[in-house]
């Protein structure tokens, strides 16, 4: 295809949405080499600098990555979740095309002590002394996304853990083996920034920008399940859609730090 002349959008506008477009679509994968400029400019049926122009927007945006000698090369895969509908991660990433998959980091049963109550407290949701543990690291395409503690009244817990949690969902596992009806939920995201735990699992640097999603899952009016999650920054975003209707479900909070 050529870049449409007759259009009032700039050339190189025209090709950075496209390839971004197709980078969204997962056309190439993470680490893949990107065409050359010559076969960008053969495609298009541009000038070398129109070309540059659109793929430093790319850079710019985090999508590739210029290495001197060696090319272009895709520098991120891509999630976009649509706070609509209740999901799990793998019903998530299959929706959108993408492998999903989970390392499995701790299945346990939790001792809801004084001691943890402090230093988890949303844990206080459950009004229960035992809860069951399952900690793993949520890849997409082989790519480490999140890294996920969920806890679960005992007895489901300890029932989930006889499954294998590395290739099914939670979510999925809850309704279909145990019979869970999962109703609804309450969720916060905000943003963090990567210690040392979350650094090594997700694969970056300490500090590293990361998106924390904490959910509270109901079933038959009682939790079943509270999780905190931890986002990579560069490749997972949130997208509302919001309305004038004041049935609208979604709710912006503001929480001023300590001390005003």
């Amino acid at each position: 295809m050529s870049a449409n002349r007759s259009k009032p959008v700039p050339l190189h506008y025209q090709i950075t949405d496209d390839l971004r477009n197709a980078i969204k679509e997962g056309k190439w994968n993470l680490g893949d080499l990107f065409p050359t400029d010559k076969q960008l400019m053969e495609q298009y049926d541009v000038s070398s600098t129109t070309v540059r122009r659109a793929l430093s927007e790319l850079v710019y945006e985090g999508w590739l990555e210029r290495r001197p000698g060696k090319g272009t090369f895709l520098r991120k895969d891509y999630v976009e979740e649509t706070l609509s509908r209740l999901t799990g991660f793998f019903e998530e990433m299959k929706k959108r095309g993408y492998k999903p998959s989970s390392k499995i980091l701790d299945v346990r049963p939790v001792e809801v002590t004084q001691d943890v109550l402090e230093k988890t407290p949303q844990l206080g949701v459950f009004g229960k002394t035992n809860l069951y543990l399952i900690e793993k690291l949520q890849l997409m395409n082989d790519h480490p996304v999140v890294y996920l503690k969920s806890y679960w009244p005992y007895e489901h817990g300890k029932r989930l853990a006889e499954f294998d949690l590395s290739q099914h969902g939670l979510y999925e596992l809850a309704e279909e083996k145990l019979g869970v009806d999962l109703e609804e939920a309450e969720q916060t995201i905000a943003a963090g920034i990567a210690r040392k735990k979350e650094a090594e699992y997700l694969q970056v640097k300490i500090g590293f920008p990361i998106l924390i999603m904490e959910r509270t899952l109901y079933s038959g009016g009682q939790p079943v399940e509270l999780s905190i999650n931890a986002y990579r920054g560069d490749r997972y975003k949130y997208r509302v859609k919001l309305t004038r209707n004041e049935n609208n479900n979604c709710e912006s909070i503001f929480e001023p730090p300590s001390g005003l």
